[in-house]
């Protein structure tokens, strides 16, 4: 029998994740979900920091090390600088190098607890404690749900020329050549790291995308009349293409409406956009909410917007918020980058479209005036989701492959 497998056969598993809940970002209920999911001979153990995002929303934590339990899945957190609003750029740089190097401070003195160390990205920082698992003879996958190295170059985040990105960019190096496994969430991402990086085989790379939780987001959710008829959900951030979606809205049907749910740094840009667009009678800002509460307002709208800046590293994306809105069977409208194009096109289940004015108006039109469009994509999109992102599905893919690497 392998070493890296116990008498009884069990998987020791630590996952290691910069996010976790009660964090309401997707790549938090990532391992949430999976670890769930997991078939019983692997016993996960994730180490994460105290809750932070969205920034400011959680009360600072200062305990150094503490045990928790999130739905039956144990849980070791780290202390790290927890910013606010006020510290956001100094503040998350701190927030992940002192996780970084605490949770390879962890893995030095606990490697030997576990069999297999998964390494969860966004953010790069995470690949530091992988390295140090694999030096010290454990397994290790990278588990990447997010182009976060290439993207924050392409949004000005960072100057490449920086010791930080030429640090970060040698980690990812690393982590690509002498890690056993790297997961990515689509197929687009798979073709953009062997392109990156022809040396690494393909065979090295499997797709575990992400799933959603059909039992919250169903096709037999409720839905209200006092919904707005188009909807936005999620984060109001730079990756996001609002303005040319915004206009094309501002020249629909008076008396259409738009909700804007959830919260994020250009907030108050787009509400002086919306104000002047002479529309901020039918925009509602509606904030953050419980997560409880999307389902039903993803259900109660005609169209759910999914706005992409198309000119930066996120071809790979299949956004949750998309997925979230096919599970309920919302069509919607979104930017048109490799992934979605493909699957919009293949599969007939919204409107993939490029960020321009007139387009996207026409794509509004299209599917607010053609309820039987609207209800075909729907139900294309519910069927979507049940072959290829269930989460038991995916689980006992992981499953799978995570025990493959501890009998070789």
């Amino acid at each position: 029998m392998s070493t890296f497998q116990s008498d009884d056969g069990s998987v020791r598993l630590l996952v290691i994740s910069q996010f976790f809940p009660p964090e309401s970002m997707g790549g938090a209920h990532r391992w949430e979900k999976l670890s769930k999911n997991l078939s019983e001979n692997v016993e996960a153990r994730v180490l994460c920091p105290p809750p932070t995002f969205p920034y400011g929303e959680f009360d600072r934590d200062w305990t150094p090390y503490a045990q928790d339990e999130i739905n039956d899945i144990p849980v070791t957190r780290l202390w790290t600088w927890q910013p606010k609003d006020d510290d956001r750029i100094v503040g998350r740089v701190l927030n992940y190098g002192v996780f970084a190097v605490l949770a390879t401070l962890y893995v030095l003195l606990n490697w030997w607890r576990f069999d297999v160390v998964v390494t969860m990205s966004a953010p790069h920082t995470t690949y530091l404690p992988g390295v140090v698992s694999k030096l010290m003879g454990r397994r290790w996958v990278v588990d990447i749900f997010d182009l976060w190295l290439d993207n924050a170059a392409d949004l000005g985040y960072v100057d490449e020329d920086s010791l930080q990105y030429r640090f970060v960019n040698m980690l990812e190096y690393s982590s690509m050549h002498i890690s056993d496994k790297i997961f990515v969430i689509t197929e687009t991402m798979c073709e953009f790291y062997l392109e990156k990086y022809p040396e690494v085989h393909e065979e090295k790379i499997e797709i575990i995308p992400f799933g959603v939780n059909t039992e919250l987001f169903s096709p037999d959710t409720n839905t209200t009349n006092n919904g707005s008829d188009i909807i936005y959900t999620g984060n109001l951030g730079t990756g996001q293409a609002f303005i040319p979606f915004l206009e094309a809205f501002a020249e629909l049907d008076l008396n259409l409406t738009l909700s804007i749910v959830g919260d994020g740094e250009r907030r108050e840009e787009l509400e002086k956009l919306v104000e002047s667009l002479d529309i901020e009678d039918r925009v509602t800002f509606v904030g953050l909410v419980p997560r409880e509460e999307i389902p039903e307002r993803l259900s109660s709208a005609k169209v759910s917007l999914v706005p992409l800046k198309t000119e930066h590293s996120l071809d790979y994306a299949r956004p949750n918020k998309m997925l979230e809105a096919m599970a309920v069977g919302t069509s919607y409208i979104a930017s048109s980058v490799k992934e979605i194009t493909k699957i919009s096109e293949q599969r007939n289940t919204g409107v993939a479209t490029c960020n321009e004015r007139l387009t996207i108006k026409d794509a509004m039109e299209t599917l607010i005036q053609n309820p039987e469009l609207r209800e075909e994509m729907g139900e294309n999109g519910i069927k979507v989701i049940n072959e290829e992102h269930d989460w038991e599905v995916i689980g006992q893919r992981a499953t799978n492959s995570i025990s493959k690497l501890v009998r070789e």
